[in-house]
């Protein structure tokens, strides 16, 4: 039953934000027609001297705005920018920063003359004055499929409720659910992808975000479960020191008609307006496309079921669960381009049980599959959120340590041979294993860096038993 209420809440928000989009289009095209765009002698002289304004844009903030992988500003407010500049002229000049905390450095001290963000922002509205906007998008609320309907995030008891904290309205949904403890994420993706593993229960944002997330990160297993009374208002903030600028871009803004504005969103947003016709038309539509989507969400789900799966599968060490060495080598590889790419650090630890070769020679190889088995859980248990564990070899694990400095990974490596060392392993009783450590250098290619790694362990095993070293 829960794809029926999938689809049944999802037409609502379709065939409400259709409603919407008509009348706020009708507006705009009422004022169109009673006065054409047309600037200031001001207006046209400040173009006419500066030509160019600079813009710092989100790298992640998609639909709204992003770099693609050629490195070019793409989104719906890159397309908002090019309509401007198709009617007055003037260009932009559009940098990436680093995070949206970034951005919001840039706005205090007012370096640049544009921001996008939502409206109800309000450490941009202290040095940046927003314009007028037309696109507008309800705060919806996402979960797990298997959740019901939630008519009133107040009537939630004891769930977890994710919120992107950098988001401009999440002061606003924070004041409007003050009875909420909301837990607060960064990054967008992390908060979808912690609901679809139930990290979270549910998490709040723009509808038109959300639906595109969902879809570009095949999270399937997510739903809107609800619709809150706020909504996103997507402008631009300009400069207050550029009050002209701000005159310009207000201007054009409230002369978007109605085809300009599908135009741009046609581009991003991942759901269609949907015209409204006479109640039997719509009813019988609505029936026959409830049908063709529930076929539809249902195989995909089955598919995607089906692929999770299989990636697991393809990624998974079958004796210990741990990552294979196929895919961990592959994490590794990634791990050295974002390292090279944030200018940041990770440390490998490797890990090799001692004599364990003497423990199949007694006991045989089922007790030593058993050992292998408890000692990775061993390991997890003790790892931190952040640490990705693998199985190399037989006997051997490799544990990638994100945003790790050496001298962190040898404290983290000492927690790990005193738990070893204090284990007691069924049929075997006490085991202690030798570790390795190595810290990233920014030149060397992740093959190098293995080869330290294993020099590391080679060092630590012919010195003795349960003994720790590390190559720089």
């Amino acid at each position: 039953m829960h794809y029926f209420s999938t689809v049944i809440i999802g037409m609502f928000l379709l065939f409400s934000s259709s409603i919407f989009a008509e009348q706020a289009a009708t507006l705009l095209e009422m004022n169109g027609k009673e006065s054409s765009l047309q600037f200031t002698e001001q207006e046209l002289a400040w173009i006419d001297k500066n030509r160019t304004a600079t813009v710092i844009g989100d790298a992640s903030w998609f639909p709204f705005e992003g770099f693609d992988e050629n490195g070019t500003y793409v989104g719906i407010v890159a397309e908002i920018l090019n309509l401007i500049t198709e009617k007055s002229g003037l260009n932009f000049d559009v940098s990436k920063t680093a995070s949206w905390s970034h951005s919001m450095k840039f706005s205090e001290d007012r370096q640049v003359d544009i921001i996008s963000g939502s409206a109800s922002n309000s450490t941009l509205e202290k040095n940046y004055r927003a314009t007028y906007s037309t696109i507008k998008s309800p705060i919806v609320i996402i979960a797990r499929e298997t959740m019901q309907y939630i008519p009133d995030l107040t009537t939630v008891k004891n769930l977890r409720v994710a919120l992107i904290g950098t988001a401009g309205y999440s002061n606003k949904i924070k004041q409007t659910f003050p009875e909420v403890d909301f837990i607060e994420i960064k990054e967008i993706s992390e908060a979808m992808i912690g609901v679809a593993e139930e990290q979270f229960d549910l998490v709040l944002m723009s509808m038109t975000v959300a639906s595109y997330q969902m879809a570009e990160l095949g999270l399937y297993e997510l739903r809107i479960a609800g619709i809150t009374d706020l909504s996103m208002e997507l402008t631009l903030f300009v400069n207050r020191n550029e009050p002209i600028l701000w005159s310009i871009i207000d201007k054009i803004k409230r002369h978007e008609s109605k085809q300009e504005r599908h135009q741009i969103l046609s581009k991003w947003v991942k759901y269609k307006y949907v015209e409204r016709y006479s109640p039997e038309v719509v009813r019988i539509f609505l029936l026959v496309t409830l049908f063709l989507i529930v076929f539809v969400l249902y195989r995909n789900y089955l598919l995607k079921k089906q692929t999770k799966l299989l990636t697991r599968l393809a990624q998974t060490d079958k004796l210990t669960n741990t990552y294979n060495r196929l895919h961990l080598g592959k994490l590794l590889t990634e791990q050295v381009t974002i390292s090279q790419r944030d200018n940041s650090t990770f440390s490998l630890i490797m890990v090799d049980i001692d004599a364990f070769k003497k423990v199949n020679n007694k006991y045989g190889y089922q007790i030593g599959d058993k050992l292998l088995q408890h000692f990775s859980l061993l390991i997890k248990d003790s790892l931190r959120r952040q640490d990705i564990l693998g199985r190399w070899s037989d006997r051997v694990f490799i544990i990638v340590c994100p945003g790790t400095n050496l001298q962190d990974a040898q404290t983290l490596a000492e927690k790990l041979k005193l738990e070893i060392s204090q284990a007691i392993f069924l049929n075997v009783g006490k085991k202690t294993a030798c570790l390795g450590i190595v810290e990233y250098q920014a030149i060397e290619s992740a093959d190098a860096c293995l080869v330290r790694l294993e020099e590391s362990l080679q060092c630590a095993k012919q010195s003795a038993q349960n003994i720790i070293k590390s190559k720089t």
